[in-house]
């Protein structure tokens, strides 16, 4: 095995869910777009059957991918439909597709008129994230046009929050609760859906009718939120190690491509890892004892100081928010990388 391996803790990405299901007494929506955040998603998906009611995708062909592994909760796709044929496949295959426009909504009906097909939809609406989703002034006409449609069956409501202070998720939430009034007088039996991770530490009020979770199922927070930390006990859904795979002392030259920082006579390792495998070039890339390394990544070897035994396990990246404190940037970006080339190895 040459490849980095990632361990991903299964039973702890469950127990994670049944915890935010269990403080917001609410069902859970598993979010498991890009690949469950780089843990693999058919198998994270298949270790929260019973735990989540639902699961959310960014793409329609994550979707059926998950639904040809034999998920059999409802899958919402969150990308909306751009044409025809995209739209025959989220109905062929029970997929919830996201309704953010009018325009959108005529295609849905025009084509699903055309064949006989029936698609069951989630409205998404704006309330100050500005990427998919409809204004208050559109939504009256979208809800209008939808209304009655013997194909096109609106099951849901949902938004995202942008703001990442209480005061501004506040100010979105009140926008939430006005649409979310104009929705139910034409569909008075949709779910809402609001609150994410951050939502879900922010309180009940908003969980709404369902609570979708992407990040804390992995066993992370939204940076810059420590104080809630001990209300929500998340334990880590992963960790990567890379092989030692031979090592030497310097004696002359360049340690990798550059002069790097070593003396002669130092012993250094070679370990199979690089800036290829999802983690960033340069020397202070936030990887576990990056200290060690007296140069930059290699795009598929690093040096370290040091000898390791050959075939030696070394952890990489155990706590993805130190990396992302490390290497100014979100934990998010960090687990979708470090398994870009790695082997799955899944513990229950």
């Amino acid at each position: 095995m040459q490849k980095v391996k990632a361990e991903i803790y299964l039973g702890n990405i469950r127990r994670n869910a049944e915890l935010f299901s269990a403080r917001l007494e609410t069902p859970l929506c598993a979010v498991v777009k890009a690949n469950a955040y780089g843990h693999g998603a058919e198998e994270v998906v298949s270790a929260l059957s019973g735990a989540a009611k639902m699961f959310a995708v960014a793409l329609l062909e994550e979707g059926i991918s998950l639904r040809l592994a034999n998920c059999k909760e409802d899958i919402l796709v969150f990308t909306p439909p751009l044409d025809e044929e995209e739209v025959y496949q989220l109905s062929v295959h029970h997929l919830l597709a996201t309704i953010p426009d009018l325009s959108t909504a005529k295609l849905v009906s025009a084509v699903c008129a055309r064949y006989r097909l029936r698609l069951r939809v989630h409205i998404k609406v704006n309330i100050g994230m500005n990427r998919y989703g409809m204004n208050g002034s559109m939504l009256g006409k979208v809800c209008k046009f939808l209304q009655g449609d013997p194909y096109v069956q609106v099951e849901g409501m949902y938004a995202h929050l942008s703001g990442h202070t209480p005061t501004e998720a506040e100010e979105e939430r009140q926008r939430f609760l006005q649409m979310e009034r104009i929705a139910k007088r034409y569909f008075s039996s949709l779910i809402s859906h609001l609150g994410a991770t951050y939502g879900a530490m922010l309180g009940k009020q908003y969980a709404f009718d369902m609570i979708r979770i992407g990040l804390g199922l992995y066993g992370y927070l939204p940076q810059g939120q420590e104080e809630v930390y001990a209300q929500f006990p998340l334990k880590k859904g992963m960790q990567v190690y890379a092989k030692a795979i031979t090592s030497r002392v310097y004696s002359f030259g360049n340690v990798g491509y550059g002069k790097g920082e070593v003396q002669k006579g130092e012993k250094l390792s070679v370990c199979r890892v690089g800036y290829a495998d999802g983690f960033l070039r340069t020397r202070q890339n936030g990887m576990d004892e990056f200290e060690k390394q007296p140069n930059n990544l290699c795009m598929d070897v690093c040096i370290r100081r040091g000898k390791l035994a050959k075939g030696k396990w070394i952890p990489i990246m155990t706590d993805a928010a130190k990396v992302a404190e490390l290497t100014k940037t979100i934990p998010y970006e960090v687990l979708c990388a470090a398994t870009r080339r790695a082997t799955f190895v899944y513990v229950p």
